[in-house]
């Protein structure tokens, strides 16, 4: 624990490929299978995108121990909880993921966008997170410890972040490192994130989000759409105690454990995508036999809003609150709906997909 961090140059010569060929096959076989899936999938104005990153955005954030659900998530999308600081940190993430992958497209990765991600995170959720500076590197010393309160290592000091920043950074932005592989450059950058620490607060949610953003800046996916948190979620604290042991000397198991998480989650993705365009085919096809007209802006509100209302689907179509509910109550009557029992602001659930999500 009272070693110094070591650079990123001196970290990869702890690196033997040999120790983790293996996995590395399988996630890029898995990767390039996952980027086929999402270009040919068949679903328009890609529906899936939004319940996959808000399955990223829950799972990272039940890494930290949120008690929030994905019936919460989907419930706030028609009617908002303003008191969960939870499901807003869940927007926040959805917004500093779209922002960052704009802004690295253009410019790299830099001290201002890691800092925006930070701050776009944690806007409004202050009560969470007393204390810490948004958008701004910590200004006095943390460290990590383990689900029991132990200290198990100490980051670089505050004094030093900037430093360890710029070098990470730096290679960051290296398109071709020393010819290695960017899958495994992401487990080396994801690493040497947590373990700068640089926030006082939100340093796991900014370092995996920047894994997706990495993954995509390096041309491994064409679109910021690969996330890893649902997968590190399964067994967190393996996934933690992986990291410690990258920072005592044992780098070649943490990076076949990530390669081997990518692969997971490369499978849990291609399940989705194929089960959500299996499901949007048929739904499309259902709603066109009973609904003429708007069919294909029906299925896609469904899509939007697996707990749909009256007064989204009037506001989604742009038609009267009294045409939204006899639509809906034509999808209930196919049981492509479920009402629940209240009499005055019924809510509709799309009981197919809300199970895929969940």
């Amino acid at each position: 624990m009272g070693e110094k961090l070591l650079k990123i140059s001196d970290q990869l010569t702890r690196i033997d490929i040999n120790k983790f060929l293996n996995e590395l096959t399988e996630a890029v076989k898995y990767l390039a299978i996952y980027e086929t899936k999402v270009r040919d999938c068949r679903t328009e104005d890609g529906l899936f995108l939004p319940a996959m990153q808000r399955i990223e955005a829950l799972s990272s954030l039940k890494i930290e121990g949120t008690q929030t659900t994905m019936n919460d998530v989907i419930a706030d999308l028609v009617i908002p909880d303003e008191k969960n600081l939870d499901l807003l940190e869940i927007k926040n993430h959805q917004i500093a993921l779209v922002n960052g992958a704009k802004a690295i497209k253009f410019e790299g990765f830099t001290d201002e966008i890691i800092k925006m991600i930070h701050k776009t995170l944690l806007t409004n959720v202050r009560k969470k997170n007393a204390g810490v500076s948004l958008g701004e590197y910590k200004t006095e010393n943390n460290f990590i410890v383990n689900s029991v309160g132990t200290k198990v290592f100490i980051p670089p000091e505050f004094t030093e972040t900037e430093e360890y920043m710029n070098d990470l950074i730096d290679f960051m932005n290296d398109t071709d490192y020393k010819g290695i592989h960017p899958l495994i450059r992401a487990a080396v950058m994801h690493a040497q994130f947590e373990s700068i620490h640089p926030f006082g607060d939100g340093n796991g949610r900014v370092g995996r989000m920047l894994i997706t953003l990495y993954l995509y800046y390096h041309k491994i996916v064409e679109l910021p759409l690969f996330y890893i948190s649902e997968a590190l979620q399964q067994d967190k604290m393996l996934y933690y105690r992986k990291l410690t042991e990258s920072r005592e000397g044992d780098y070649n198991e943490w990076i076949k454990y990530f390669l081997s998480k990518c692969v997971d989650q490369a499978k849990m993705h291609i399940k989705y995508i194929d089960s959500i365009n299996s499901l949007y085919i048929q739904t499309d096809d259902k709603v066109s036999k009973i609904i003429k007209g708007c069919t294909k802006e029906i299925t896609k509100a469904l899509f939007h809003y697996p707990q749909i209302n009256v007064k989204t689907l009037s506001s989604e179509l742009g038609i009267s609150t009294q045409q939204a509910n006899r639509y809906l109550k034509a999808l209930v009557n196919e049981k492509i709906l479920f009402p629940d029992d209240k009499k005055r602001n019924t809510s509709y659930f799309f009981g197919n997909l809300i199970d895929l999500i969940i």
